[in-house]
């Protein structure tokens, strides 16, 4: 799915070069792109509580690589951007169905470490993608760059065909009664259970502002912040954004096998700890390393641990909010989570730059969004953490 999504993204260039783009109408694509996959979250999510995640995964990456096969046939970047909607309806299902899939396939004590390892294998993917198909575009152009990896994902859905055998994907997770062992939900079921449930509600929220701080303004802004607020070159600045996404690589199962070895499957103690650690690591980027010379060595191992912390709370996102949901409602509360994310992703952003264009730097942005992250993991924790 990201290998194919950020290679494609990473081929911007060449499709703006080649239709005469603005700025602006190369960020259409993923304005498009993110409408259908936000606006019909919690739909496709229901319809992977009915469908199970094997079909959910094959009709995701089936239809994703498929477009992206049409994309290299456009004529036209609107005609482009049309495609872009279907394409993100097919990845709004494949998101519900890997994480329902997680739940379903592994037992409760190695839940969240193998939630963490799928978490993993998408930052790989779209690392990969970013790094492969701009050198494919280079070599024979986007169109053939882009229809290459979208036979590829075509043919990872034929071997997952081949491959999955599911178990049974309503079966009740462990601690809920075997009553609750049924048919999925109506989709107005689906709405009305969600958003009547504090715990789901207050998780989301954390999960809101864990996207917009992490994948929201850090992503967005921190190889600006390390070239003029750090006056690192720019190739150092790329050196320290990948190495934040690192950190985030190694957080999510490590904190997932900290959930489940340590916590003994405490969720909300575990994302309580991440929102705390973030938090801490949001506000020594902001009071201490633009006012102290720091080695190059030592401010690696900073940005390492802010992705640690800040990039690494995924894994353990999603499985307690099928946790809390419960294995009929997995896929559905999915979707609900996949919106309070993106929301977070698309309002952090200009926030965190506009704090910055006030006062000149980006110490305060980086207090503010520690500041925020601190109280929201505190409310979380003494409100519905305890199960």
């Amino acid at each position: 799915m990201t290998l194919s999504h950020n290679g494609f993204l990473a081929l911007l260039p060449f499709v703006r070069e080649e239709f005469s783009l603005t700025r602006t109408q190369v960020g259409y694509y993923s304005t498009f792109f993110f409408l259908t996959s936000a606006m019909l979250a919690v739909f496709t999510g229901s319809v992977v509580d009915k469908i199970g995640p094997k079909k959910g995964i094959i009709f995701g990456v089936v239809s994703l690589g498929s477009m992206n096969i049409l994309f290299g046939f456009s004529p036209s970047y609107m005609i482009l951007l049309v495609l872009a909607l279907f394409a993100g309806l097919g990845q709004s299902i494949i998101t519900p169905s890997l994480n329902k899939g997680v739940m379903v396939e592994t037992p409760p004590e190695k839940r969240a470490v193998s939630m963490g390892i799928m978490q993993s294998g998408i930052g790989i993917g779209g690392l990969a993608g970013a790094s492969l198909l701009p050198l494919l575009g280079e070599n024979f152009g986007w169109r053939m760059s882009v229809q290459v990896a979208g036979i590829f994902v075509v043919l990872i859905g034929i071997f997952i065909y081949k491959v999955y055998w599911e178990s049974s994907s309503n079966e009740p997770l462990e601690g809920e009664q075997e009553s609750q062992k049924e048919e999925a939900p109506s989709f107005k079921d689906n709405l009305l259970f969600l958003f009547t449930n504090k715990q789901i509600l207050l998780t989301c929220l954390v999960g809101a502002v864990f996207a917009g701080a992490s994948v929201g303004a850090v992503l967005s802004h921190f190889a600006v912040y390390l070239s003029e607020d750090l006056n690192m070159g720019r190739a150092a600045a790329g050196l320290g954004l990948g190495i934040f996404q690192i950190g985030g690589l190694v957080g999510r199962p490590a904190w997932g096998w900290i959930s489940d070895r340590f916590l003994h499957g405490n969720r909300g103690k575990t994302i309580f700890l991440i929102g705390l650690a973030s938090g801490v690591m949001f506000m020594i980027f902001g009071l201490f390393l633009n006012r102290f010379q720091i080695d190059f060595i030592a401010l690696i191992a900073f940005i390492f641990i802010l992705g640690f912390s800040a990039f690494g709370w995924a894994g353990v996102f999603f499985v307690a909010i099928g946790e809390y949901a419960g294995m009929v409602r997995t896929g559905a509360a999915t979707g609900l989570a996949l919106l309070a994310t993106r929301i977070g992703i698309l309002v952090a952003p200009p926030v965190f730059g506009l704090v910055a264009d006030i006062t000149g730097n980006y110490d305060y942005s980086w207090l503010l969004f520690g500041i925020i992250i601190m109280i929201v993991s505190f409310i979380y924790y003494l409100g519905f953490s305890k199960r």
